[in-house]
């Protein structure tokens, strides 16, 4: 894929150096405490998890969206099963 500029009325989109996927995890999976030097966006489609993220506990479900920013642990358990997609951002 190729860089895309487009110009408009002084505006600019460009790409951004990301990774993206989509996850699913069974319920009674836990994720273990990490960090990475990306920004994290998630988007929950289905399911509850409980996450801990700059040491605050959350309950997600299905219609919630994160951000987890570059460098800050953080660690889940699935309650329900979960499917959900994920954007990493490389801090610019």
């Amino acid at each position: 894929m190729e860089k895309l500029s487009v110009h408009q009325d002084a505006r600019q989109f460009s790409t951004v150096p990301s990774s993206v996927g989509l996850l699913h995890f069974a319920a009674g999976t836990v994720l273990p405490e990490t960090q990475h030097s990306q920004n994290e966006i998630s988007f929950i489609h289905s399911g509850v998890l409980k996450a801990v993220s700059g040491g605050q506990e959350y309950l997600l479900r299905a219609g919630d969206v994160t951000l987890i920013p570059a460098g800050e642990r953080h660690s889940a358990e699935v309650l329900e099963d979960v499917s959900l997609s994920y954007v990493l951002l490389e801090p610019q």
